[in-house]
């Protein structure tokens, strides 16, 4: 891996599994034929701290310049110096981190930490270990969907941690809520799109059928809105609301393609009642390309006869 933050430029090599010391300052343990390697290339001369396990013990070098020196001072300065940007930069040994600060400070404790971080890679390693240890519940995880919409960037990231919450958490409206929240920040329409299906999939009764509906009309993508209705509407048995805000996000989808497979899905796994019907047709009659309408209409009719 490599890393830079404000000039200085390193190479880290990890194999196995690493345990840092609380202070970040040096390493504690490394799973027994692991290594740590780290270049810093921030100056003329370039530096190098080689950490090896074998046997239950550590062996620490020392490299100036690809020359090796004593393991003294200036080496353990050196590492003390870089491993607390690198663990908060890179996520370097966040499960060991997370369990232990869980295990002294709790849930807050390790929140803090994130919020120490450098980089929405290492939040998302730190969001993912204390989903592991902590088993939150619905409240218990608003902290997390709140950071994930304020202060994180990366939508790849944002939306594995929302991924991974709504399928270790049993979500209620009010976290389900904080999730389309959380949603909302992202301007992928692909990762919306998965963030969105994953929660629908694990928590649909709980999903508010205006705000997913809200969700989905901020993406520009037909295709990945007629992805998320399809998965709305394949859930099962749907509330009147749920319904009707379904219908209407199919009216306003702009691809006459996309918004027939979304009718032509209503249909088949909804069927349509006198309440539906003028939604239903609504959506339908904003249809340009006759085709669509056509088997549209035709799918409509065979309902009726049913």
């Amino acid at each position: 891996m490599q890393f830079s933050d404000n000039g200085v430029r390193f190479d880290v090599t990890l194999r196995g599994t690493i345990t840092l010391t609380d202070d970040l300052t040096d390493v504690q343990s490394l799973s027994d034929g692991g290594s740590l390697t780290i270049r810093d290339w921030s100056h003329v001369v370039p530096r190098t701290v080689d950490i090896r396990s074998a046997g239950g013990k550590l062996t620490r070098s020392y490299y100036v310049g690809g020359l090796s020196r004593p393991w003294d001072d200036d080496a353990r300065l050196f590492l003390a110096t870089q491993l607390p940007l690198l663990a908060r930069r890179s996520g370097l040994g966040a499960d060991a981190r997370v369990k232990s600060i869980f295990e002294k400070k709790g849930v807050d404790g390790v929140l803090e930490e994130i919020d120490r971080l450098g980089s929405d890679y290492a939040r998302r390693l730190y969001f993912a270990a204390l989903l592991d240890v902590a088993h939150l519940d619905s409240n218990g995880v608003q902290p997390i969907l709140t950071r994930v919409s304020q202060r994180m960037t990366t939508d790849y990231d944002r939306r594995e941690v929302l991924e991974q919450v709504a399928e270790r958490v049993t979500l209620d409206r009010s976290s389900a809520a904080a999730y389309l929240t959380a949603v909302a920040s992202m301007k992928s329409d692909y990762d919306q799109r998965q963030a969105l299906s994953t929660l629908v999939k694990r928590h649909g009764a709980v999903v508010d059928g205006d705000a997913m509906v809200t969700a989905v009309g901020r993406m520009k993508s037909t295709y990945d809105k007629r992805m998320v209705l399809a998965d709305v509407i394949g859930r099962g048995a749907l509330s009147l609301d749920s319904k009707k805000s379904v219908l209407q996000a199919a009216a306003g989808m702009e691809s006459d393609y996309d918004r027939a497979e979304v009718l032509l899905a209503f249909v088949k796994a909804q069927g349509i009642d006198p309440v539906t019907r003028e939604a239903f047709m609504s959506a339908a009659e904003r249809l340009k390309s006759s085709y669509d309408q056509n088997r549209v209409l035709a799918a409509l009719a065979r309902s009726d006869r049913r």
